[in-house]
């Protein structure tokens, strides 16, 4: 069947996030023991093609895993997924164990390797994008490489030359539970690695595997002993997924506070609520660090509202305190801010951890038959995350609200348009902000709640990472859209209050937003001018 890219309906470029300048730069990574990789190594590798090495001096654990498990084979005693079954069939043993004949029992062996990534190569759904692909073989081959794994250095090596060479096998999006790690997609990379005729694209076409291989001046590669369940057993692509997504988070977060403090500023929030003392006393790093953003940002700023002037005054105009959205942001996403550094570590350790059963103890002279290969920290990091940014997603849309209303937006006209009888502003795009929020209040479900017991109850739970990562990786997208949304917003209202007493930093923001999206006196399309804005924020040029 011939294959093509409009076919697999690849690509949606708005998934696509960049990186700064010091992932463009970075280009080697290097991987095995005594590597860490970092967040910023999967940008670098997913949307800058840095090439990815084995240090020689790597390859000593990994040979010397490899002939401690091959002496434990040898001697014939039970070794799971060696000569061994997999799963719920562990308690079929090889019969060829007592096979005296040594060729025999080992072409069973490494039968049954490619048996088992035949058989899980059936991921169906939309197509995952090629750039979480790379980083889920980066991370794969990192993860074989710490010598815990009992693999053939050169399964490793062709792991790496399919990925510097640009062979990224299609995978799809269903299939994994996140229980004997991402089984089905990783088996969809590994069948491809093998040479099955499977869907791959080189040179920016989709084509089989074999054909990719040969045009690369690669060969396929033969697994033996464990090599085919080292391969598709572990974390790596839910890992990869959520790799990528939290970095765009950690990169959006400042930019998303700066888009709330130009909407508070133009809503002459009361400074009172920011003041040190305040948060100094609640006690919690995230408050007090979210608070010093504000006083920081608005350095300069004509628009702060004095509470002790507010009192001496005939304040009809405004009441002595805000409304909850407008005082109490320091409150609301310093847990955020806290989350989303745990989070950043607890993917970082996934990334760098060895997650494979299983486990080779070279050291110890033992093999640990365990389950590595669970993605809850990646479930938890996930669901968290998901949480709070269903919190700010819902926050962000009761600013615009603030904004729009002439009941809460202290004399801006309604919709910050100057002629409301002819014209709608922003009161469309407040719809469009609250499709955005129920979504991702829908995302933030946990998915620890939907664990269902699978493959003959031996999965009788399972983490669902991949599923928490997926829609992690939604709900930044719809973050993102929600805040760009928001510095349209704020620039606006910002313009009607007179920008030249707004702080220097929202006066910064302001003239960049302008250049790509003018004042909206009169109703237009705004698709565009958004994505325009996004674009703004992928670059880190706001």
């Amino acid at each position: 069947m011939e294959l093509s890219l409009e076919h697999l309906k690849l690509l949606d470029p708005s998934n696509i996030s960049t990186a700064n300048t010091s992932e463009k730069e970075l280009s080697l990574v290097t991987i095995g023991q005594g590597c860490r990789l970092t967040i910023a190594s999967s940008q670098a590798v997913s949307h800058y093609s840095s090439a990815v090495a084995l240090p020689p001096q790597a390859t000593e654990v990994i040979e010397a895993s490899y002939q401690f498990l091959k002496i434990h084979v040898d001697s014939r005693i039970p070794i799971y997924g060696v000569n061994t079954n997999f799963g719920d069939q562990v308690r079929y043993i090889d019969a060829a164990i007592k096979d005296t004949e040594e060729l025999d029992y080992y072409e069973s062996i490494n039968e049954r390797q490619e048996n088992i990534i035949r058989s899980l190569s059936c991921g169906l759904g939309a197509i995952v994008a090629p750039h979480i692909v790379r980083v889920t073989m980066m991370l794969r081959a990192h993860c074989l490489a710490q010598g815990y794994s009992g693999v053939h250095p050169a399964l490793i090596n062709s792991l790496l030359d399919f990925l510097n060479a640009g062979i990224t096998p299609v995978v799809r999006c269903y299939g994994s539970i996140g229980a004997s790690g991402d089984l089905i997609p990783l088996s969809m990379i590994a069948a491809a690695l093998i040479g099955e005729p499977v869907a791959v694209i080189y040179q920016n076409k989709v084509m089989r595997a074999p054909e990719a291989i040969q045009l690369a001046g690669l060969k396929a590669y033969k697994p033996v002993m464990r090599d085919g369940l080292a391969l598709i057993n572990g974390t790596s692509f839910m890992t990869a997924i959520a790799s990528l997504a939290v970095y765009d988070l950690h990169r959006l977060f400042k930019q998303m506070l700066a888009a709330i403090a130009m909407t508070l500023e133009s809503l002459l929030v009361i400074s009172s609520a920011y003041h040190p003392m305040v948060h100094q006393l609640k006690n919690q790093k995230g408050e007090t660090a979210i608070n010093q953003f504000f006083i920081d940002f608005w350095e300069g700023s004509q628009l702060l509202t004095d509470l002790d002037e507010l009192r001496t005054t005939d304040y009809t105009y405004k009441p002595v305190q805000d409304y909850y959205s407008i005082r109490s942001v320091p409150q609301g996403f310093g847990p955020f801010q806290e989350n989303l550094e745990r989070a950043i570590r607890w993917i970082e350790n996934e990334m760098n951890s060895v997650n494979d059963n299983p486990v080779i103890d070279v050291a110890a002279n033992n093999i640990h038959h365990s389950a590595n290969f669970m993605g809850y920290y990646i479930t938890d990091a996930c669901d968290i995350l998901k949480m709070n940014i269903a919190q700010a997603s819902t926050w962000m849309h009761a600013l615009l609200a603030n904004l729009v209303h002439p009941r809460k937006n202290h004399n801006l006209p309604v919709n910050l348009v100057p002629n409301p009888e002819t014209h709608n502003g922003f009161r469309s795009m407040q719809l469009l902000s609250a499709a955005l929020a129920v979504q991702n209040r829908k995302f933030a479900q946990s998915h620890q709640s939907f664990t269902l017991p699978t493959e003959g109850d031996n999965q009788d739970v399972n983490s669902l990472g991949t599923h928490a990562a997926f829609d992690f990786q939604e709900s930044v997208a719809n973050l993102e859209r929600l805040t760009a949304i928001l510095f349209l917003a704020a620039t606006q209202a910002l313009e009607l209050r007179g920008i030249e007493k707004a702080s220097k930093k929202a006066q910064s923001i302001y003239h960049t937003v302008r250049q790509y999206s003018p004042r909206i006196e009169h109703c237009r399309p705004m698709t565009e001018e958004i994505e325009l804005i996004i674009n703004l924020l992928r670059d880190s040029k706001i």
